[in-house]
């Protein structure tokens, strides 16, 4: 967990110093979408490993559902305070944000549920068959909404808006594209596993 503290703090703290520095150069938007893209691959990459490790260690299926819900819930987290940060501190300006920090509050909310709700299973030493499937569609819905969430992003140009300073959108649309990435992964992965080890 601390791995995801610490990635999540200075991740954002980069992205922020980032965007604050857009006026100064197309240079910092560079650096912007490189550090988005840098810490949601590595928050992919370990949050497959551990739930990897869980699965081959023979852990309950709730244990292993659990964890990717949980990193999923972060990924969402991670997202919502890049939001904030950027947005509800005055770093852009961009009316929309409160709308999507709201959303991805919700759905931060709702991974760290099921999370702890199976981690208890897990814990009681039972697996619950509607809770193992309420997650398995969760990773469904979540793997088809955010391969369409960055296919729609590239479709209608959003990536490349960092190269107009008219438009303040352009740090959103970094998170929002690398944060589907990582949770694309990750769902994919909890699929994955939750066929592997269904009994």
């Amino acid at each position: 967990m601390a791995f995801w503290m610490l990635g999540i703090a200075v991740s954002v703290a980069g992205m922020v110093l980032a965007a604050a520095s857009r006026s100064t150069g197309v240079q910092a938007a560079y650096a912007h979408l490189v550090i988005a893209a840098g810490v949601s691959i590595l928050f992919a990459l370990k949050a497959i490993q551990d739930t990897r490790e869980l699965a081959a260690r023979g852990q309950p299926r709730s244990a292993v559902a659990a964890s990717s819900a949980r990193y999923m819930g972060l990924i969402w987290a991670w997202g919502a305070l890049g939001l904030f940060v950027t947005y509800g501190l005055g770093v852009l300006s961009w009316r929309e944000w409160q709308s999507f920090f709201m959303a991805f509050v919700v759905a931060a909310g709702l991974c760290l549920f099921f999370s702890a709700t199976l981690n208890k299973d897990a814990a009681a030493g039972k697996d619950d068959p509607t809770m193992l499937k309420l997650a398995y569609y969760l990773a469904i819905v979540q793997l088809v909404g955010m391969g369409a969430t960055m296919l729609g992003l590239i479709i209608d140009g959003k990536m490349t808006r960092f190269l107009n300073p008219r438009f303040t959108d352009w740090a959103a649309n970094n998170i929002f594209f690398f944060g589907a990435l990582a949770l694309t992964a990750v769902s994919a992965y909890a699929i994955k596993a939750h066929r592997g080890t269904a009994s």
